[in-house]
Order: C-alpha cells, then structure tokens, then sequence
C-alpha cells in the first residue's frame, strides 16, 4: 500500500469528482482511478461509489476516511522528525494562494524581512486546496490562504496551528455604465437574468459565492458566463465588462478608486468577510528555524497594534 493512494482517497473524499481530484494531484484522470481502485483493492472492499453523480463514499468509504487522515498525518510526521531534525535549516517553503501572491504577499514579506534579517522563501502559488494537501503533506513550511467560517475545510487544517495576517471582504464587482453606476443592479426587481463570472462550486471561493447567490429569496437569476478558480481570471473578466464578479477587495482597491470597478451592491447580505491565515502544521512550527514562528505572531501582532 502506497501512501499516495490514502492521500488521493483524502482528495477525492473531499472534492467528490475524480477529475478535479486528479488535476489536484496532477496525474491523469486514468491514473488517478487506477490508484483508487489499487487502494479499494488493498482494503478488500469499495469505498467510492461511482454509480452517483457526484461520486460519494460508501459507508466503508466514510469509516475508513478518518483513519486514512490519521495515518497520512501520523506517517508525515514521523518522515518529518526523523528526516529533518538534523538537517540545517536553510529556507521558508511557503505555499501562498493565487488570490494572496500579488496583492498582499509582498507587503507581508517586506514587513517580516524588515524586522528578521537573512529569511530567505522559496514559494509556490496555487489553488488553496493544492496548499492544504501540500502542507498536510509536508511539502511546504507554511501556507497562506482566505479562511472563512462560512466555508470551512476539511480536518487538515484543523491540525495544525495559524496566526491571522489580516481581514478582506469578497465583494461583488462590475464595470460602470455611461452614467457612472454600476452596469448591473442586484435590486432591481425587472431585472430577470445577470451575468455571473463564477467559481467552481467545490473550491473556496465558489462554496462562499454558493452561500451569497443561492439561498435568498430575493436574489435573482444568474447566468454564469465564465467560471475559472482563478481570481486574476474573474478579475480581468470583469474589467472587461463581461459580467459580476466576487472577488477580494485588496484585489480591486485601485480598480475601485480610478472607476474603473464599482460595488454593485454595498448591502452586507452580498459580501462575506475574510481573514488571512498564515497555517504551520503542529511539527512544522516546532521545526522551523529557532523560535521563527514565535517571532512571526509577535511581529504580526505588533503590524495589527500599529494598523
């Protein structure tokens, strides 16, 4: 039995659809199925049924998800205590998300760059859950990401341990029309069908918009016209007047003061509030370089004073 496949079994677990559990992984689809199906044949019995769409775990499925997440992080841990105590630290790995890498990264790296000396990180972007397996998975030191209360993830990031960097909004955006408003109203009762740039329901960001859209009686018809995970996809979109999109509001402050993106709507119901974390697993914080994540609370909470 392979490790691997308790974490492929994890991701389809939580993504419910074998093709974006693949791309997460980055194997092929083919590939990827040959190694669930290697697991359920290790473990003698079906965990996946694949006769529902979406697919969904069998109760064997479920009793065995616990356990495969304990020992992925049992596993994990010991490969970190025994392959790494020794080892001179010599860099930060940090995962940021795409949504943080240009818009608030590099403030928070000169930040702590200016109060420790000789901090050198080596980072990767990607989607958030990409993060999530990569931390759970001890291939990065630290991960930056949204988090909401409203759509929270799955037990991994319950395991470890975060220091909160700040607070954003994800709010709704468009282009403005000739008479300076915004070119679309959510209000507006002869209003029967919107333009969305949407999110895949699965990711953060889509089960955030998911709760924003989908259960007010009052919200009218969306029409999604474009769907990407990537929020400099939607944004771009969105400059271009091709319809709404949530995004981060750190992402469009200058968008929002030059006109070239208004809110269209200021009414709270249709933003959800943000904060960004900053997540070490339990291990990786002792590990890191002496006393590193210690500094960086105490840093980050005289940058909260000072703000």
């Amino acid at each position: 039995m392979d490790i691997e496949w308790l974490e492929d079994f994890l991701v389809l677990s939580d993504l419910s659809s074998f093709t974006r559990a693949a791309q997460t992984r980055n194997v092929t689809q083919s590939a990827f199925s040959r190694r669930i199906r290697s697991l359920e044949d290790w473990i003698g019995i079906p965990l996946i049924d694949r006769d529902t769409v979406p697919p969904r775990l069998t109760m064997a499925g479920h009793l065995f998800r616990d356990a495969a997440r304990e020992m992925v992080r049992q596993l994990q841990e010991t490969r970190i205590a025994l392959g790494h105590r020794s080892k001179v630290f010599s860099g930060i790995k940090l995962f940021v998300a795409h949504s943080l890498s240009q818009h608030f990264l590099p403030n928070w790296i000169r930040e702590i760059n200016a109060r420790i000396s000789g901090l050198k990180f080596e980072i990767s972007a990607g989607e958030t859950y990409e993060g999530m397996v990569a931390l759970s998975g001890g291939r990065c030191d630290l991960l930056m990401v949204y988090h909401s209360p409203t759509a929270p993830r799955s037990g991994d990031e319950k395991s470890g341990t975060s220091i909160s960097l700040g607070s954003d909004r994800l709010i709704p955006v468009c282009t403005a029309n000739e008479m300076g408003q915004p070119a679309y109203s959510l209000s507006d009762p002869e209003v029967r069908s919107l333009p969305l740039l949407a999110y895949p329901p699965e990711t953060f960001f889509g089960r955030l918009c998911n709760g924003l859209i989908r259960f007010r009686t009052s919200t009218p018809h969306f029409s999604v016209v474009a769907q990407s995970p990537h929020t400099r996809v939607l944004h771009s979109l969105a400059l271009n007047g091709v319809g709404i999109a949530w995004l981060p509001e750190r992402c469009v402050l200058d968008d929002l003061s030059s006109g070239r993106l208004m809110i269209v709507s200021h009414d709270e119901i249709w933003s959800s509030l943000l904060d960004i974390r900053l997540y070490a697993s339990h291990e990786r914080a002792r590990l890191l370089q002496v006393n590193l994540w210690e500094d960086i609370k105490e840093i980050q909470d005289a940058i909260s004073a000072s703000g």
